[in-house]
């Protein structure tokens, strides 16, 4: 009888440290990211909201990083640059961009070009290094990007014809190209790193970046710093920063860019969830049906893409 909860907190574990589960967490953390963002645009500039965000996660990960860093300090300095090139496409230029875009752009269009982000690592993968799909995995992932586009054009495809495109949309668009490059790159980070030790790296560095843009914004754009804004700079420095990239690093590393790829297809269904219930927006038909989709491409094209991973090793 005592080999059953047993049985079942081993399952527990399997499933909360499962590359899928992370992945998925991830989705609905950076969803409440960018209804955050909107919100805030009228109390902030891009780069102080973005400066905010990685300076709380600089002070909450440097207590429990700083062991490793000590220890991994000299690794760290010999692979300098691709930190930095990390740090630069992940962290620094992608948030301040994203922000920066979201400033000018709707929620609707930002959505859209999120969708974008598998087919730009998929591309990539191909181009630089020569990751092979599979049929049924590129249709999974075309599947799961008809669900996106279902929800961002709540039910009605005509609505993807009338869409106004700006600068903001160019923004937004840079930085996803920014964030598909850096989940290609990633697998390429010094493994001998532990993940705090990458993690802090590629933080101090990113707010190293950010610290002339931010300050040139405080001068010309001072920020209202309310309770708001000083809870949303704690949540995003806390779980969209911190969390999301120990998360996102870590099922990248276990299934790969292309298989992630298709979980930031979660982000509308989770923005629709989030909009509901922070501020009253209604669920409807669409988001269901487009999630059901979503959810079946994920599971069309991971389980072909883990079938071809078997066979690859018989």
């Amino acid at each position: 009888m005592s080999s059953i909860p047993s049985r079942n907190g081993a399952g527990l574990v399997r499933f909360f440290t499962s590359p899928y589960t992370l992945l998925t967490l991830t989705a609905l953390f950076w969803s409440i990211n960018w209804v955050m963002a909107r919100g805030l645009r009228m109390q902030s500039g891009p780069m102080m909201i973005a400066f905010g965000r990685w300076a709380l996660a600089a002070l909450m990960i440097l207590p429990f990083a700083w062991p490793h860093v000590r220890r991994e300090h000299a690794e760290m300095r010999r692979h300098w640059g691709l930190l930095a090139f990390l740090a630069v496409t992940g962290a620094g230029a992608y948030n301040a961009l994203t922000y920066m875009g979201m400033q000018y752009t709707t929620a609707i269009n930002g959505m859209l070009l999120n969708t974008l982000v598998p087919f730009i690592i998929m591309a990539l993968s191909w181009a630089f290094i020569g990751e092979k799909l599979g049929g049924r995995q590129v249709s999974g992932i075309c599947v799961s990007f008809c669900g996106a586009l279902w929800i961002v054009a709540q039910g009605e495809w005509e609505r993807l014809l009338h869409l106004n495109f700006n600068v903001g949309d160019m923004v937004v668009g840079v930085a996803m190209v920014l964030w598909a490059v850096y989940t290609i790159v990633y697998k390429r980070r010094p493994l001998q790193l532990h993940p705090l030790s990458y993690l802090a790296a590629i933080t101090y560095i990113g707010l190293l970046t950010l610290a002339p843009f931010a300050a040139w914004e405080y001068l010309s754009r001072p920020p209202r710093v309310t309770q708001e804004l000083i809870g949303a700079w704690i949540y995003m420095g806390a779980f969209p920063s911190i969390v999301c990239y120990l998360f996102w690093g870590k099922g990248v590393a276990a299934i790969g860019p292309t298989r992630a790829g298709p979980f930031l297809y979660l982000l509308p269904v989770f923005g629709a969830f989030v909009s509901h219930m922070a501020l009253g927006e209604e669920l409807r038909l669409y988001h269901v049906a487009g999630f059901a989709l979503i959810l079946g491409g994920l599971v069309i094209s991971n389980r072909s893409a883990a079938r071809e991973a078997q066979g690859a090793d018989v």
